[in-house]
């Protein structure tokens, strides 16, 4: 069984340090375990979206930068692996990076670029040009990013490669709550495999809000875990059978040519 937790946080625009520091005390406050999964929403430190995006990116492959320094803290302190979420300086570009973190070491421990910006990302950040496939305890887990839900292409190769946890950081607007639940749900059956998803709660800077209802949904689509719009660190059991398991019953998969 894997333990997984969702940070639903309200992130103040422009006021990462505020921001981080009220994420570790989210984490710090809630009963987490050694060897779990911690997921933060997309942009968490910085509020989505900053003004100026370039002024805000930071490295975060060598674990040095400001979010990147707190995050590998965190993974030290907790024993967990840590999914953060930001902008990365990459050359001359800047990209909207989910960034994991693991215990003991500092660098980035893996990272994925978010393949298809949202409309008001376009303009400043470059695209991911492949989803991101690694393993943690066992778990083969592809890392998406908000507006990729709406591309089940990307989850599909995904889980050609051999997926078996999907998670998405989103900053998910309330106003379309219906559009996230059913999209969640559909990536789940249709791929058989979990999905994580953690969204941010609160407003955005125009004061707009966001949708909150960060869940974890089984291989059937399935509710595991489900919070409502206000901060809260969701916790859930996943287990791995339950993949193979639900894929064995009902070959879904191998009858679309996708070995899992």
């Amino acid at each position: 069984m894997q333990n997984v937790y969702l940070v639903q946080m309200e992130s103040i625009p422009g006021e990462k340090a505020h921001n981080l520091a009220h994420a570790v005390s989210l984490v710090e406050s809630a009963d987490v375990k050694s060897g779990g999964i911690i997921l933060f929403p997309e942009m968490f430190a910085t509020g989505y979206l900053p003004k100026d995006p370039a002024c805000e990116a930071e490295n975060f492959e060598d674990g040095n930068g400001e979010t990147a320094s707190v995050l590998s803290d965190l993974a030290n302190k907790t024993g967990c692996t840590i999914f953060g979420a930001g902008i990365a300086k990459k050359g001359n570009a800047i990209t909207n990076h989910s960034s994991v973190y693991v215990p003991a070491q500092q660098s980035e421990f893996a990272g994925y670029d978010k393949i298809h910006p949202f409309f008001h990302e376009q303009e400043s950040f470059r695209a991911g040009e492949s989803v991101t496939l690694f393993k943690i305890n066992g778990w083969r887990i592809a890392p998406t990013i908000c507006y990729d839900l709406r591309f089940p292409e990307t989850y599909r190769e995904a889980v050609r490669q051999g997926t078996d946890l999907f998670t998405i950081q989103a900053a998910w607007p309330k106003s379309r709550v219906a559009h996230f639940e059913a999209l969640l749900r559909a990536r789940a059956i249709e791929n058989q495999c979990y999905v994580a998803a953690v969204n941010a709660c609160g407003r955005d800077a125009g004061g707009n809000p966001y949708a909150g209802h960060s869940v974890i949904l089984d291989p059937e689509g399935n509710v595991v875990a489900a919070a409502n719009d206000t901060e809260t660190v969701l916790e859930a059991e996943i287990d791995l059978e339950r993949v193979k398991a639900c894929r064995a019953l009902f070959p879904v998969l191998k009858d679309a040519g996708i070995a899992v």
